[in-house]
């Protein structure tokens, strides 16, 4: 198995099951240690992603999900594992169900072999096909589908036959991102070598307005920028971040966020398996954060405009005890006819989602030369989310 072109992920391919051991025992340890630190907190979900942990050999992957389960004060009430195609067998989802995983998240970032060759994918669209049947025959719990467009080669018919095919095996969910190019990847290297080429912005806005009607005609609800659901079944993890919820998170470049005496607490796993597994000490296997005010600010309203619902500006106003309508107002006459205002929130409209970097630009700089005067005493968080 090798790296995806465009994966900027942290993923390292392990040499012996005993590695792989070593790697799961230290994250059930940090795990459970954590979890004692803060009292045996209720887990509400749970994620299993990063590399590609359904490529863990069966035995192992029981045993680490077995253990996990029993640090838990309780079963979450959505677990989610990434999956990717090559790997889905139907013993692999026996596994899943047998060890209280309700969920799967699977890769399949195109039905065509022209993209998923540019992408360096390590599967064909036949295989592709094949595992998804295995998914549809077997699996009971929830679904979601991942696919990725403007990808270079792509037209706007290939795009919207990757949403049909993908929609016949009956997914709850899709979250369709658009091919980013982080300067650390392969793929990023062959753009600036002229190997490939990004799309034009016209044929790319058409993709995009395409895809997004199609994904409506056929009854899938956006709900944030790049995901949809069609039975009501949001990603109850990914809503937790974006409404800034507190998590934990373990496992090399894992990251926690949590609240202490000194303030909001960023804590980030190195990334790097050899500091993972040789370092005893939790300490010199982590880098820490303290988030200061406006920071933190800035990742509330990244986080909460790529939602639909925008931001409850009353949960803001709440979090900072300072009234977060006001702070933005400066943006309002520029943004104004692409934002929808209510007493309670302020979100883009649809003009507006598909302007949201542009727009997330002019937030930062508003908070970077306006004054924020709140203190870390002042941060009231986390609070409930709906």
């Amino acid at each position: 198995m090798r790296k995806c072109l465009y994966c900027d992920f942290y993923s390292r391919v392990l040499s012996s099951d005993a590695e792989i051991q070593a790697v799961l025992n230290r994250i059930l340890d940090d795990s459970e240690m954590l979890l004692r630190k803060l009292g045996s907190p209720e887990i509400r979900t749970l994620f299993i992603g990063g590399g590609t942990p359904s490529a863990i050999p069966g035995d192992l992957l029981a045993n680490f999900l077995n253990r996990l389960n029993k640090s838990f004060s309780n079963f979450p009430k959505e677990s989610t594992i990434e999956l990717n195609p090559e790997t889905v067998t139907e013993e692999l989802l026996i596994i899943l169900e047998d060890n209280e995983i309700n969920r799967i998240s699977v890769g399949v970032q195109s039905l065509d072999d022209g993209i998923l060759k540019t992408l360096g994918r390590n599967i064909d669209t036949a295989a592709t096909l094949k595992a998804l049947d295995t998914i549809k025959r077997y699996w009971k719990g929830s679904i979601s589908f991942d696919l990725i467009n403007s990808v270079p080669g792509q037209d706007v018919d290939t795009a919207l036959s990757d949403i049909k095919r993908i929609n016949k095996f009956d997914p709850g969910h899709i979250s369709l991102y658009s091919l980013t190019f982080e300067p650390s990847t392969k793929l990023y290297s062959m753009l600036k070598a002229g190997r490939i080429q990004i799309l034009s912005e016209s044929v790319d806005s058409v993709m995009q307005k395409e895809s997004i009607d199609l994904l409506k005609s056929l009854s899938f609800k956006r709900y944030e920028i790049s995901n949809y659901t069609n039975d009501g079944k949001q990603s109850l993890h990914n809503l937790n971040y974006w409404n800034m919820g507190s998590y934990v998170g373990t496992g090399p470049s894992a990251a926690s966020t949590m609240m202490t005496d000194d303030g909001p607490l960023r804590i980030g796993y190195k990334r790097d398996i050899s500091t993972f597994l040789e370092q005893n000490s939790i300490e010199d296997r982590v880098e820490l954060e303290l988030l200061n005010p406006k920071s933190f600010l800035l990742e509330h309203l990244l986080m909460g405009f790529r939602l639909l619902k925008g931001i409850d500006t009353s949960h803001i106003s709440k979090v900072f005890n300072f009234n977060i309508e006001n702070y933005l107002k400066p943006l309002f006459s520029r943004w104004n006819d692409k934002l929808i205002i209510t007493e309670d929130s302020i979100r883009l409209t649809e003009e507006g989602l598909s302007l949201l970097n542009p727009f997330l630009v002019d937030i930062a700089a508003l908070i970077d030369k306006s004054p924020l005067e709140i203190s870390i005493s002042d941060i009231n968080w986390p609070l409930e989310t709906t």
